[in-house]
């Protein structure tokens, strides 16, 4: 403020000296020399002022007052501006000096302490308000490039589920495809298992994500209800490790599957007939690791073994500790 105050008064100044000069040239600018009197004083004097020479000063004269009433139309017209600037730069003036004499008369009171420390406390709270709008700014540019990103994500996704999709209808329909395989190995072992059909099948879901569907069919190639329940569920998933683990046989693919509680449910013509696909597919380089209890495993004559002692890894029971996994003792 007092830097506004001191340049309006070097102005006001400079405008003041202006507007004096121009006072002043427009009162001298008057011609006093009459032609008239000059004759008459020549006359007097017994010099000879003819009428010629009097013309001629009446021309310069009249020339003179042209250039002088141009010249006093310009001056007042620059008084003029030079007055309004003056009146201008006069309120604001009054008014910064009417502010700063309040400024000083607030400072000076008895309370200033007070008055400043209240002022002090408002500039911390504006400062933390402006921080606080320049934060919440810059969250506001980070959700618009994540909306932006998120845009671009679902674009992609949108593009890479049409892919997969397409990719698992020409699996689908390719005999030769990794997953016909898999489908032709599965759908063996149910039938050699249970003597009925099955159909393992694939789909995108609305995610994205492949969703594989195992189902058995009766002999019009319907699927039914039976894969719902509990025994078959569990063969239908043991016929899936299989049938993946073979499908990969020429590949670097892991060589074993783990099943526990194989036979459960399943009546002895049924375990029979799991028993030997498990064989056979042992005889490929599958290793397959059961576990059962001794009341699951198929009826046989009197004396006939199930399973062959070199087919046994480990018996456990409960009658001492080494009928215990790793032959320790309870605790």
């Amino acid at each position: 403020m007092d830097e506004r105050i001191a340049t309006l008064n070097q102005r006001r100044y400079s405008l003041s000296q202006n507007r004096k000069k121009i006072i002043s040239s427009l009162k001298e600018d008057q011609i006093l020399f009459d032609p008239d009197d000059a004759s008459e004083l020549f006359r007097e004097a017994g010099v000879l002022f003819s009428g010629q020479v009097k013309r001629d000063f009446q021309q310069l004269i009249a020339f003179n007052k042209a250039i002088t009433d141009e010249r006093r139309s310009y001056l007042i017209e620059e008084r003029a501006e030079i007055e309004a600037e003056l009146k201008t730069i006069n309120t604001e003036l009054n008014a910064l000096g009417k502010r700063r004499s309040e400024l000083l008369a607030y400072l000076s009171s008895a309370d200033s302490f007070a008055k400043y420390k209240r002022l002090s406390n408002q500039l911390v709270t504006l400062r933390a308000d402006i921080e606080s709008l320049e934060r919440q700014r810059e969250f506001v540019q980070r959700l618009q490039k994540l909306r932006a990103d998120i845009r671009t994500l679902a674009e992609e996704k949108t593009h890479l589920q049409a892919a997969i999709e397409a990719d698992v209808e020409a699996k689908n329909a390719d005999a030769g495809s990794l997953f016909s395989r898999i489908r032709l190995f599965f759908n063996e072992i149910i039938e050699d298992v249970i003597d009925q059909k099955a159909l393992l099948s694939v789909v995108v879901n609305q995610n994205g994500h492949l969703d594989f569907r195992a189902e058995l069919l009766d002999d019009a190639g319907i699927a039914t209800s039976a894969d719902r329940g509990f025994s078959y569920k569990k063969l239908l998933c043991i016929a899936f490790d299989l049938a993946m683990l073979r499908a990969h046989l020429d590949d670097a693919f892991p060589r074993f599957a783990f099943h526990d509680g194989v036979f459960e449910s399943l009546d002895d013509r049924k375990k029979e007939n799991l028993l030997g696909v498990i064989r056979r597919y042992s005889s490929l380089g599958l290793q397959s690791i059961i576990t059962l209890i001794d009341t699951d495993l198929p009826s046989r004559t009197e004396g006939e073994p199930v399973f062959d002692e070199s087919e046994i890894v480990v018996l456990l029971h409960d009658e001492d500790d080494s009928g215990r996994l790793f032959r320790m003792g309870p605790w």
